[in-house]
């Protein structure tokens, strides 16, 4: 199998840190929607799902602060520092701005406008598009928790979108334990308030029907958002509540392919790529959701086959690109780079903990199609095309550097426990 260059690896490697860092606290960019008449300035302890200005002419406008996205590149922050560790000033600022920012905007205090303030600005052809006015008036309380995503100036979101979603809260009170543990100077009362905020929100919404991971109508129990919130609640201590989790995820055994099924409601072979990005999140070396376990391999092998089959560039490769599931179209239902490193670094964590060198092999082949489809260091986009390869959608994507940093790590972690 095909293997990555190493001097490329390095390379990418700083480019992603200092990609993730241009996505965070930047509070020197100012972001005009001229058809809402909106101007936005993000806020320090922001995260931009990615810093380009685009209006969906094809790039997507992902100028706004999630907070599943905003978690994932939180826990990559230990990442970045070790990848270019004079930037490390920054990063310790930035978790204590992430934490303000933060609890400022689930604040159960705040309220939301009496009525949308773009509907006076917005031209007439972008008024659907706006969130209605009744909706923000009635946000108050637990109500900012189920926010799938906040304006970076930490207003609230005025254009419409699928609510409520639940797996943010989750993955940032694991990302910020995670966080914390390696970096401690950042702990403090604030901290450990926004993980309690969130906890406690978790047990009160865990397991009940919301938009997954990818935003996709109807709502549903999704394996990932049940992943997510049986690892925050495991971590945090509450067993009774995670145990009743854990008895939900049993209830999407797939009898067809030995996996996960993307829900409770999802057909018989239905998967997702989301459920190992979840099982990957948590990173668990034992139990039914480990790496390792047998419904993560049979998730990821289901997965493989899937794509392999799918999509042009996959033909005669070792290892497949990978989409997030079967009959994806969104922006072209392309590969992922997130999700394509997320099978690199699967493998590379398994390699890692057992030695095997058929799950390092098959790790270094996905690492060196990432190289063959963005062989120049720099930010690195969502998608890449399905037959060309050429860049797709967003044109830089915080999480994919966030995946990038992470699936390095874990080869770092292969190549030491393996002794190559």
């Amino acid at each position: 199998m095909a293997a990555p260059d190493p001097a490329w690896i390095a390379a990418q490697r700083l480019a992603s840190a200092r990609a993730l860092r241009s996505a965070c606290s930047a509070t020197h960019l100012t972001r005009r929607r001229e058809g809402f008449g909106w101007t936005v300035r993000p806020a320090a302890g922001s995260v931009l799902a990615s810093p380009r200005a685009a209006d969906w002419n094809p790039e997507p406008d992902y100028f706004h602060h999630w907070i599943r996205d905003s978690a994932i590149v939180l826990r990559a922050v230990p990442l970045a520092i070790r990848a270019d560790p004079p930037a490390r000033g920054f990063w310790r600022r930035f978790v204590g701005d992430f934490i303000d920012f933060s609890l400022a905007i689930s604040d159960p205090a705040r309220r939301g406008p009496a009525e949308n303030p773009l509907r006076a600005t917005c031209r007439p052809g972008l008024a659907p598009f706006l969130r209605p006015d009744a909706e923000l008036a009635a946000m108050a309380g637990d109500a900012w928790l189920q926010e799938p995503r906040v304006a970076p100036d930490g207003t609230p979101d005025l254009e419409q979108w699928s609510r409520p979603q639940d797996d943010g809260p989750a993955l940032r009170a694991s990302a910020l334990m995670a966080v914390l543990a390696e970096l401690p100077e950042a702990a403090g009362t604030l901290a450990h308030a926004l993980i309690a905020r969130d906890i406690a929100h978790v047990l009160r919404v865990a397991g009940r029907p919301c938009i997954g991971p990818w935003e996709e109508e109807p709502p549903r129990r999704t394996t990932f958002t049940l992943l997510a919130q049986w690892d925050a609640l495991d971590r945090a201590g509450h067993q009774a509540a995670a145990d009743r989790l854990a008895g939900l995820i049993e209830t999407t055994a797939d009898p067809a392919t030995g996996g996960w099924r993307e829900s409770i409601e999802a057909p018989e072979g239905g998967l997702d790529s989301a459920t190992c990005l979840a099982i990957l999140h948590a990173g668990r070396d034992h139990g039914p959701f480990a790496l390792t376990a047998p419904r993560t391999r049979a998730t990821a092998a289901g997965l493989e086959r899937i794509f392999a089959g799918l999509y042009p560039i996959n033909r005669d490769r070792a290892v497949p690109a990978i989409g997030r599931f079967a009959g994806d179209v969104y922006c072209g239902g392309n590969p992922w780079y997130p999700v394509t490193l997320g099978f690199a670094e699967l493998r590379y964590r398994i390699a890692a903990q057992t030695g095997e060198r058929d799950a390092f092999a098959r790790a270094e082949a996905w690492m060196a199609l990432i190289q063959t489809v963005a062989p120049d260091p720099g930010p690195l986009p969502e998608q890449f095309d399905r037959a060309s390869g050429a860049p797709a959608s967003c044109l830089d994507l915080a999480w994919s550097a966030a995946a990038f940093l992470a699936a390095v790590e874990a080869r770092e972690a292969a190549v030491q426990a393996m002794g190559r």
